[in-house]
C-alpha cells in the first residue's frame, strides 16, 4: 500500500507504544500531520483514497480517523487496498496477541 507523505515540518511525531491509544491506532499508525490548527491523520495515498481523520487535538483526529476506518472496513468498495491492508494487519497483530 501507498502512504500519503507530507513534509517533515508538519508531520506530528506519535509515540505509538502509548497505551492510551486503541489497539488500532498503535497497529496501523497513520500518519499524523498538521494542516494550519488542525490536526490531520492519514493511511492510504492520499486524503480522498486513503483513510482520513481530522480533529483540533491529536486526540480527535485519531478518534475521527479510527471512525472511518471502522466505517470502511464494514462497508468496503471492492479492490480497495488500503481496506485489505488494514484487515491485513489487524488479523496479523491479534494472532501476535492471542
Amino acid at each position: 500500500m501507498i502512504q500519503m507523505n507530507v513534509p517533515e515540518k508538519i508531520k506530528v511525531k506519535i509515540d505509538f507504544d502509548d497505551r492510551s491509544f486503541t489497539e488500532a491506532v498503535r497497529t496501523l499508525q497513520p500518519l499524523v500531520f498538521k494542516d494550519g490548527k488542525t490536526f490531520c491523520c492519514v493511511l492510504g495515498p492520499n486524503r480522498l483514497r486513503g483513510i482520513f481523520g481530522c480533529g483540533n487535538t491529536i486526540e480527535t483526529a485519531l478518534e475521527d480517523w479510527e471512525s472511518n476506518m471502522r466505517k470502511r472496513i464494514i462497508y468496503p468498495q471492492p479492490n480497495d487496498p488500503v481496506v485489505t491492508f488494514v484487515q491485513d494487519k489487524l488479523n496479523a497483530s491479534k494472532k501476535m496477541v492471542g
